[in-house]
């Protein structure tokens, strides 16, 4: 189950209750899944399971125990990639072994041959007329024809595993690009974060280059959502990706850490210089119009609060992490909308 604790539910028991009373008014089975699956409704975390419910709802979809738990392997099962990726283990193992089965048939195949080939060898020196040339001649050609369609046979099967090896990478690739974006933005996710904050802290104290990072929160995002709905809450998420994908180059690397936050790291780029680009995206996005696709109406217009901090040598990624988030919660503190640099 997903660790809720640092995603600032203010009433958690509340939601508890609404989630208990929603699963019982919809006559569903109290499971772990499905409880969670309603946990999260009802807490605001997760605007793909919000949209989703709410679709559903309006459509006069029948909120099953089939389609809560559609829903909770959709968005919130951890496990799933575990799934895939054991499953196509299961693939490769089984190919492989095929391909040792068709190695070690092989290798029979030759011995035979070879042992045949050793004992029409030992007839030739010992043959006396022509007749017996001509018997041993055709016993030769025989042995190579075996030798050549067992040898196409294993050539067709070996083909055959490539094919399958070939088709897995590409799922492969398919199921790990799935795993880490974020399905509602398009971006890398938290998954992808942990992954690359400890390669690019490693190549950045290898190269002796400074690293930093912003962590960014779109202000009053609650609120926002509350005001003109998820739909439009979803829209905002998706302007502040894109301001990301039209500003950041090269190595830089961008994700949605959760919910309404995000993180950028900077290779080679200094804290004054970490600053001006978190600057600059503040107001970049706070300059891009908001509209409601179905009225045309423009919305209020969207801020964030930045918080940058440079690694220190020998600083631990956590302290690191803690020193950004500890600088973003200053930033909103002091009336957002603003960029603060951890203090040194």
């Amino acid at each position: 189950m997903t660790d809720y604790e640092d995603t600032g539910i203010k009433d958690p028991n509340k939601v508890a209750l609404q989630a208990i009373q929603r699963i019982q008014d919809e006559g569903l089975p109290a499971s772990p899944e499905i409880y969670e699956l309603f946990f999260v409704y009802y807490s605001g975390v997760s605007s793909e399971v919000t949209r989703s419910i709410d679709i559903m709802v309006n459509q006069n979809f029948e909120l099953t125990a089939e389609r809560c738990m559609e829903l909770y392997r959709r968005y919130l099962d951890d496990d799933l990639t575990k799934q895939a990726l054991n499953k196509a283990e299961q693939i490769v193992g089984d190919t492989l072994n095929g391909v040792d089965q068709i190695m070690d048939n092989f290798k029979i195949s030759n011995k035979h041959f070879f042992g045949s080939m050793e004992h029409i060898n030992a007839d030739v020196l010992d043959a006396v007329d022509v007749k017996q040339f001509k018997s041993l001649l055709a016993s030769i050609i025989k042995e190579a024809q075996r030798m050549v369609t067992e040898n196409h046979v294993l050539e067709k099967k070996l083909e055959k595993s490539s094919i399958t090896m070939q088709q897995l990478k590409r799922e492969m690739e398919e199921i790990r690009a799935e795993a880490y974006t974020d399905s509602l933005t398009g971006i890398p996710n938290r998954k992808k974060f942990d992954l690359e904050v400890v390669r690019l802290v490693a190549e950045a104290r290898e190269e002796a280059t400074p690293l930093s990072i912003i962590f960014i929160d779109i202000d009053h995002f609650k609120s926002f959502n509350d005001t003109y709905g998820h739909q439009i809450g979803d829209q905002v998420l998706r302007l502040v990706a894109r301001a990301f994908r039209d500003s950041l180059k090269g190595q830089d690397f961008f994700c949605r850490y959760g919910g309404e936050e995000f993180v950028i790291i900077l290779p080679k780029t200094p804290l004054k210089g970490a600053a001006h680009i978190a600057d600059i995206l503040r107001q970049s996005i706070k300059n891009k119009d908001i509209k409601n696709k179905a009225t045309n109406e423009k919305l209020t217009s969207v801020t964030i609060s930045s918080g940058v901090a440079e690694l220190r040598n020998d600083e631990e990624i956590d302290k690191w992490v803690s020193r950004a988030d500890n600088a973003l919660y200053r930033a909103k503190k002091q009336g957002r909308n603003c960029v603060i640099v951890s203090e040194e």
